[in-house]
């Protein structure tokens, strides 16, 4: 089990302080917010120092770097190209992979191509730099649900692309979150994972981000998980708590570490997998 956290939950502090407090409530390792106006641990302009540093400070806490976030508006040039320049980054940390989301506008077919062409560029760049595109299904994003991945994956055959799968986004759009894993199976390369009140449109408050706090079907999803033998990170990725302070931050990563590893060993127990 590589369970993790996304540093956007510490977008208020630092990135010293979001590795030792990451650490300190049991997770194994972390991915890295590089998102303008919400977090950047790794910005897309970080000198060959800034990347020594930012590896020796995660080396030290004995964390593994799971994935970078860099969501953005894939759409506008300018955005990929800071796309291309985290991707390049990530390389240099040994970053297995970077997601975004793929913008554009669900259900409209002409954002929808220009995504895909977006999509199709990045897997490209990342490929070139010897990583991984995952690519977010995301709400009201031309890529949002499994329909839209299912074509995804079909026009843009790049060995660098896959997907990351996110249960609260394509349940909030009314597919079954457990169902989409098993047709997206072949092509899930990183998860992300939290709660929330499945049944609205705009996430939960982060306190209902908490898992275990919301009614997304996590127990059902994680059993899934290890049914189709999923190797890759779970990271736990809560959004909307920049300005708590940071033990209500801490709290968020320790309860959600607890919720989550307990249902990664029910379920490994269950199919008689050895629990780590």
């Amino acid at each position: 089990m590589k369970l993790g956290v996304n540093t956007v939950l510490f977008g208020g502090y630092d990135l010293k302080t979001a590795v030792e407090y990451i650490k300190y409530s049991g997770y194994k390792g972390l991915e890295l917010a590089s998102i303008v106006g919400m977090a950047e641990h790794l910005s897309d302009t970080a000198t060959d120092a800034e990347l020594k540093d930012i590896y020796r400070l995660i080396e030290e806490a004995g964390l593994d770097l799971y994935c970078v976030e860099a969501a953005t508006d894939i759409l506008v040039p300018e955005n990929r190209e800071r796309t291309k320049r985290v991707f390049e980054r990530a390389a240099k940390l040994g970053i297995p992979m970077v997601t975004v989301g793929s913008s554009g506008e669900s259900d409209n077919e002409e954002k929808t191509v220009a995504s895909i062409k977006a999509v199709e560029e990045l897997a490209q760049a990342a490929g070139d730099c010897g990583i991984r595109f995952a690519l977010k299904l995301h709400y009201g994003h031309s890529i949002y649900n499994t329909k839209t991945a299912l074509r995804l994956m079909e026009e843009v055959k790049h060995p660098a692309l896959g997907l990351n799968f996110d249960a609260t986004h394509v349940g909030r759009v009314g597919d079954d979150p457990v169902a989409c894993i098993e047709a997206l199976k072949e092509h899930i390369i990183h998860v992300h994972i939290r709660d929330t009140f499945i049944e609205q449109l705009k996430i939960a408050a982060p306190e209902f981000q908490i898992a275990g706090r919301g009614t997304t079907p996590l127990k059902q999803v994680v059993n899934k998980m290890v049914e189709i033998g999923y190797e890759g990170a779970t990271v736990l990725e809560i959004i909307g708590a920049k300005n708590l302070e940071l033990p209500k931050v801490v709290a968020i990563a320790a309860e959600s570490h607890g919720y989550l590893s307990r249902l990664f060993q029910e379920a490994n127990e269950k199919r008689g997998n050895l629990v780590c």
